[in-house]
């Protein structure tokens, strides 16, 4: 690897551990108390757009961290856990 693409690899290893924290925090930010339906719904939009952030950048790590541009996949959560987290704080 040249010193582009371990800049690179950095780069993209310190925003996907902000995406995680904040992913975190947003879960810690459970709806629970919300009785608006309207407001769990948005909860749960963000909540799903801040996964596939994670997602995102953990595939595109994967892609730069590979000597030959193909990707490994990349472990994370499935959608059915996802919802299935997402639905025990619901």
């Amino acid at each position: 690897m040249n010193s582009s693409t371990d800049q690179q690899i950095e780069e993209l290893q310190t925003a996907l551990k902000v995406v995680r924290e904040n992913e975190n925090r947003w879960m810690e930010i459970s709806a629970e108390f919300s009785t608006d339906p309207e407001q769990m719904e948005q909860w749960s939009s963000t909540a799903k757009l801040r996964r596939i952030e994670v997602e995102r950048i953990e595939a595109l790590l994967a892609s730069a961290a590979e000597p030959c541009g193909l990707a490994q996949p990349v472990c994370s959560e499935t959608v059915e856990e996802e919802e299935n987290r997402m639905g025990e704080m619901a």
